[in-house]
């Protein structure tokens, strides 16, 4: 076992050396899908290359309103890159984030069409994030990029498949 790890620790730091992304700022935009939710949501994210191969993104992710249920959530990120041939690149990516969720409702209304009974609640919880990622630049500073990440959120877990683009500066 220890093997195999020192293998794969060399093979990373082999891979990372060849990456070129330290110190690279992107700002990307993207739609996304919550399985759990069952909506489509839209969300941007701001990424910097910590180091050759590791990169932290903030990421922030709105859901639209469904059957009177939104959600949001924001979150911190860390993907490791690894090249696949000249321009794709993958990455496992691991983060910690915050989800709040607001659900509305209304009873029924009287004969001056007025609220009976409505009301609102809003919730957060600490996430998790776990999942992978591609990306394949479109040209120098612009990528199209496939993630899929699995939230882990108090009673509350889904898995969302998300498309973006990125700008790098």
């Amino acid at each position: 076992m220890k093997k195999l790890l020192m293998v794969a620790i060399i093979l990373m730091v082999g891979v990372s050396s060849a990456m070129a992304q330290k110190n690279v700022i992107a700002v990307g935009v993207n739609v996304n899908y919550g399985t759990e939710i069952k909506n489509v949501g839209f969300g941007g994210k701001l990424q910097y290359g910590l180091t050759d191969a590791i990169r932290s993104e903030v990421a922030f992710n709105y859901y639209l309103e469904k059957d009177g249920l939104g959600l949001w959530d924001a979150s911190v990120n860390v993907h490791y890159l690894f090249d696949l041939g000249d321009k794709f690149k993958v990455y496992p990516l691991v983060g910690l984030g915050y989800a709040n969720c607001k659900a509305d409702w209304s009873i029924g209304y009287d004969y001056e069409d007025e609220d009976i009974e409505s009301g609102s609640v809003s919730s957060g919880e600490i996430m998790v994030n776990l999942g992978a990622g591609a990306e394949y630049p479109l040209t120098n500073n612009l990528s199209l990029g496939l993630e899929c990440k699995y939230q882990i959120i108090n009673n509350f877990n889904q898995l969302v498949p998300t498309l973006g683009l990125t700008y790098k500066f």
